[in-house]
């Protein structure tokens, strides 16, 4: 569990600094004007977020166990 939870961190705050890597990724295909979008931009970043806390939080219950 703890070495997930490093993963999904590491994988979150690259999606939260770098949502365009993310966005151009071929599955699902996003169209073209949802790229250019910037609420895109931000719905990335804040699922970004969300698996930020996640991978923190199976951080922290791996070590407490």
């Amino acid at each position: 569990m703890l070495i997930t939870g490093i993963l999904i961190t590491i994988v979150a705050i690259f999606m939260l600094l770098v949502p365009q890597f993310f966005m151009k990724l071929k599955s699902p295909r996003i169209p073209d004007r949802l790229l250019k979008s910037p609420k895109m931009k931000i719905v990335l970043r804040v699922w970004g977020g969300i698996f930020v806390i996640v991978g923190i939080l199976l951080i922290i219950f791996s070590t407490i166990q």
